[in-house]
């Protein structure tokens, strides 16, 4: 008997293992991210409405002062009620958070892979967290306003607050454009800056959601367009079929054997090995390919630059990586990077980095693979491109059944692989869009009932001079609308740097994402923020339509 040989390998070489460890990968690196941004946004929300709970409730506090008790009982009350709404509100949202959404995620990866029934065990360190988080923004923001209010007497407490009173603003001091404003217009500008606090949290507000949701659409762009680059701007060829070597030995008898099928309307052979390449201390697998006809590579392969601004050619001694391998070992053109070749190691010099979306390749000539390892390369791999309308089916079939073949791969197939691997994480970026809309809502109904309430007695003063309840409304929604606008176009500016770092931190080793953020995304985050302005416009109608005249009478004195 021959001397056997065998082949350790780990549950890694499984493409099917390896590819779920990977899509987990991405799912984790996404989860590190976007929680601190919607956790920013909510606590702003939750800070707006403790404080304005405190102002509402000025009288109330006044006559508990007046009648004797202590400020630590008076604080007392309103905390304890901060605490457990805000208990209260972590604890069903760490339940949804821990029970609903891992299902809706791992279900949408059961259409891929063969796995067992979920287990999503409620997390206590995850539900302490997060509530001890909510708990010391609310009951801060409480112990603030509170603590303020309580500096007074209770005569002055007792007694409304008096609305700011207006100033004069930047803009009067240019003639040119307010002389050329109307009356509602000033009234409106200098309301916006009479109520600076509201105003602002309103602009960051409207800011913050309008970024989360440009993120998730350019995110989802990110992910869905590198297909479509990596397998018909960069693999330019339609299949690869592995050489069986023991019925094929040497380059004119692979030649002769690809001739026959008629599918095939050009080929090259490639040799391809995979080795660790190592560099500044890091380690990466890479495929080393190595065409037999350098001056054509072209034909199949892309070697433009990253930017696109350079081509580069297989010349003798010419060693191209692929740009993510360049960022994962740190290296350039010039550096030197390592190759493990069994027990030896064999350095290059890095001469070109070139654009790549999935993987990590190394390209050298012949020649240059000779000079590095000091052996022949082995061609085992036939790169095909074939004839416009040929049977893909056919052309595996007989190439397989022939036994010169161990396998034949379409990147029409594995592009579509690629495709359905990447839909999967969809249904997140789908969940982050919908909640950071959920939360714009709220954002924006908070901030414009706290604006209607704190001006009641002004809305109903102006309807006493006659205005419709139509104009009452446009009066108040100028405001909504120019903070809204404000807010869209801060968005579009932190949203190209939440993008970028999303991008970066969601990509795995094996893959390098579209680091462009493509304009629709700009478009969809300011639609969708100004659908939810108008929805959050016409609910508070009702409630400007229910104001009394009577109100302009319950002056603060």
């Amino acid at each position: 008997m021959n001397e056997p040989t065998v082949i350790l390998s780990d549950r890694f070489a499984s493409s099917d293992y390896s590819s779920y460890y990977s899509d987990s990968e991405r799912v984790d690196n996404i989860s590190k991210v976007f929680p601190v941004f919607f956790i920013v946004v909510a606590a702003l929300v939750c800070l707006t409405t403790m404080t304005r709970m405190i102002d509402e409730k000025r009288v109330e506090i006044g006559t508990y002062k007046a009648l004797g008790y202590s400020g630590i009982k008076i604080a007392g009350k309103y905390l304890i009620y901060a605490f457990f709404a805000t208990a209260l509100g972590a604890t069903v949202g760490t339940a949804i958070g821990l029970k609903l959404f891992p299902r809706i995620i791992f279900n949408a990866y059961k259409m891929l892979y063969n796995i067992p029934k979920i287990n999503a065990p409620f997390k206590w360190n995850y539900y302490i967290l997060c509530t001890l988080c909510a708990l010391a923004v609310t009951l801060i923001a409480v112990m603030v306003s509170i603590k303020n209010e309580l500096r007074q007497e209770p005569s002055q407490i007792m007694r409304p607050k008096s609305p700011p009173s207006g100033k004069r603003v930047l803009l009067e001091k240019i003639p040119f454009i307010w002389n050329r404003l109307g009356f509602l217009s000033k009234v409106t500008v200098r309301n916006l800056l009479r109520y600076k606090k509201r105003f602002f949290m309103s602009v960051i507000g409207v800011a913050g959601c309008t970024a989360l949701v440009i993120t998730g659409f350019g995110l989802k762009y990110s992910i869905s367009s590198i297909v479509d680059k990596q397998f018909d701007n960069v693999f330019l060829y339609d299949a690869l079929a592995a050489v069986n070597s023991d019925n094929l030995n040497g380059e004119k008898e692979i030649e002769s054997s690809v001739r026959k099928y008629s599918e095939i309307d050009k080929f090259t052979l490639e040799s391809v090995e995979n080795f660790d390449v190592y560099a500044n201390d890091e380690r990466q697998s890479a495929y080393v390919v190595v065409p037999k006809n350098t001056d054509g590579f072209t034909d199949f392969v892309s070697l433009k630059s990253a930017d696109g601004k350079e081509n580069f050619s297989l010349s003798d001694g010419a060693v191209l990586i692929t740009n993510k391998l360049s960022l994962l070992l740190d290296v350039k053109v010039g550096d030197e990077i390592t190759f493990s070749a069994g027990m030896d190691n064999k350095t290059a010099i890095v001469t070109g980095i070139v654009e790549n979306y999935a993987m990590h390749y190394v390209y050298m000539s012949s020649d240059t693979y000779s000079n590095i390892f000091g052996s022949n390369a082995e061609y085992n791999t036939v790169c095909i491109k074939m004839q416009n309308n040929a049977d893909q089916n056919k052309l595996a079939s007989d190439m397989i059944s022939s036994k010169d073949y161990l396998g034949i791969t379409f990147v029409e197939q594995t592009g579509a692989n690629f495709t359905e691997s990447m839909g999967s994480l969809d249904i997140i970026i789908w969940v982050l869009i919908v909640c950071a809309g959920a939360l714009a809502v709220v954002v924006l109904y908070n901030l414009a009932n706290i604006n209607i309430t704190e001006r009641v007695r002004e809305i109903a003063t102006i309807k006493v001079l006659g205005f419709y309840d139509g104009e009452v409304a446009s009066y108040i929604y100028r405001e909504n609308v120019i903070s809204c606008v404000l807010g869209i176009l801060l968005g579009d500016i932190l949203g190209v740097f939440l993008h970028r770092f999303v991008v970066n931190t969601a990509e795995v080793d094996l893959v390098m994402f579209n680091r462009e953020l493509v304009w629709w995304a700009y478009a969809l985050g300011a639609l969708l923020t100004i659908l939810f302005a108008v929805l959050v416009n016409f609910v508070l109608y009702f409630k400007l339509s229910k104001i009394k005249m009577v109100e302009s009478l319950k002056s603060v004195e």
